[in-house]
């Protein structure tokens, strides 16, 4: 059932008015949260409820009974290891095998290796990582240990299962064991739903639709500038696709009186690619870092090791998206790019970058930090929209030819045929900075509008949302990861 469909509404409307019921057992909520969140899953297929349920016992076992028999590092390699069992049969089986048939018909060896057409579960990848924060915080005594039915909702969680973000044991329990919960900020939720059917229905939708995927399904049936149109127009898709996502459950968490993490904070407005990874999928680089690339030793380790480090935790991020090279090759771009950060501040500190940028003078011209900052700014997205082509690219083959496309492009032939969709985007970009700033403006006003007025605005832009986006329903990009 999709978060978007008239269903959906019609249901979560009705859960919510029983769920606010007067309850004198304060834990009934937290049971009511659990039977809907196993019949959303058991709705995609009901082996991915069961599948959920052995996971969640398994984690309860390991985390709660496991330090009875085991030290903590056999507690992490058990852990470690049933996730990548789990990964390996569901979502990387396919990968490995046509990579080991192919390493080994190379050597002379040609083994058939057998087929498993299995279904990837709904949530898998969240739930496992909810899973590590909550034995890692267990064993570390960050967090005393739950009881059966609250380690169960964490795991479960309907908002957030299926596309994030990622929720901290450490900061998600104690909510879940909050005995006076209460409806947070109605005003900020709904206006949080709103942002986000404007963001799926209207931008992301309609970028996918008319700009996005006929460029991307056959890049060589589509000219230069729609190639590299298509390239920039991605950047925004997936963006409005998943910022609008965590708006929308954001919102709904809100309503069921729960916080969940911030997950975006203005990622185009980057002029680097830490401070990218500082503010896009928050809770996905924030994971990678304390249980990926801390544990690899971190910026604890020679200047060349941390390196390495790096490179690998972003690999990994890029592995995590999916079982295809693409997603390989993503994740080492952006890896790669952030060692070249780390190159240059090495070899040319922060502190000496406007006396080498500029001669001197221009140096402490008025506006000239402004230009500079936005000049990185432009260079880092275009990066990230670079990176996006392999993310976005149904093969490696198809990355390859969209770039080649895109090199033969001319400016002028650009111009003469798009420069109303260029024009669009460039203007985007450069407004960017005044939407995010309007649009967190909204967030602290909403607070202080009556409640009189919220029907008529409400019905005014969902009818513009709804009759400018293409027909039916916006799909979750990350959904699928």
């Amino acid at each position: 059932m999709n978060f978007l469909s008239f269903e959906f509404v019609a249901v979560f409307v009705t859960f919510l008015l029983i769920y606010w019921l007067p309850l004198k057992v304060p834990h009934l909520r937290n049971g009511m949260l659990i039977v809907a969140s196993y019949a959303l899953v058991a709705l995609f297929n009901m082996q991915f409820a069961v599948i959920l349920f052995g996971f969640s016992l398994f984690i309860y076992g390991l985390a709660n009974h496991g330090d009875r028999f085991l030290h903590p590092r056999q507690i992490y390699i058990l852990l470690a290891s049933c996730i990548v069992s789990l990964f390996v049969v569901f979502k990387y089986y396919a990968f490995f095998r046509e990579t080991i048939q192919v390493t080994l018909a190379t050597a002379g060896l040609h083994l058939d290796l057998p087929t498993l057409n299995l279904l990837l579960p709904v949530g898998l990848s969240y739930y496992s990582f909810h899973s590590v924060s909550y034995v890692v915080s267990v064993q570390r005594k960050e967090l005393p240990k739950a009881r059966f039915d609250e380690l169960i909702l964490y795991l479960c969680f309907f908002p957030s299962i299926i596309a994030g973000p990622i929720n901290r044991a450490s900061h998600f329990m104690p909510q879940i064991q909050d005995s006076q919960r209460s409806l947070l900020e109605p005003q900020r939720a709904i206006l949080l739903i709103v942002l986000a059917i404007l963001k799926l229905f209207l931008f992301s939708a309609w970028l996918s639709e008319h700009m996005v995927d006929p460029v991307f399904s056959d890049p060589s049936g589509h000219s230069a500038g729609q190639n590299l149109l298509a390239a920039y127009a991605y950047a925004w898709n997936i963006y409005f696709n998943f910022s609008g996502y965590t708006d929308l459950v954001t919102g709904i968490a809100l309503l069921l009186g729960f916080r969940l993490p911030i997950n975006f904070n203005a990622p185009y407005l980057a002029s680097n690619l830490k401070e990218f990874w500082a503010r896009w999928h928050i809770s996905l680089s924030t994971f990678i870092r304390d249980y990926v690339y801390i544990p690899l030793g971190g910026s604890r380790k020679p200047w060349a090791r941390v390196q390495i480090n790096v490179l690998i935790a972003m690999v990994i991020s890029g592995l995590w998206h999916g079982a295809a090279t693409t997603f390989v090759v993503w994740g080492a771009l952006h890896g790669l790019g952030i060692v070249a950060l780390n190159i240059k501040q090495q070899l040319l500190p922060e502190r000496l970058w406007p006396k080498q940028l500029w001669p001197k003078k221009l140096s402490h011209l008025p506006g000239m930090a402004f230009f500079s900052r936005n000049l990185a700014r432009v260079i880092c997205f275009h990066f990230v929209c670079f990176a996006w082509i392999f993310f976005r690219s149904d093969s490696l083959d198809n990355a390859m030819l969209m770039l080649q496309q895109i090199s033969s492009l001319q400016f002028a032939a650009l111009l003469e045929h798009y420069s109303l969709q260029l024009l669009a985007l460039v203007l985007l970009f450069v407004s960017y900075p005044l939407l995010v700033a309007f649009t967190e403006r909204l967030k602290m006003e909403i607070q202080r509008v009556s409640w009189w007025y919220y029907p008529i605005v409400l019905a005014a832009v969902l009818s513009l949302a709804f009759s400018l986006s293409p027909d039916g329903m916006p799909n979750f990009i990350y959904a699928s990861f």
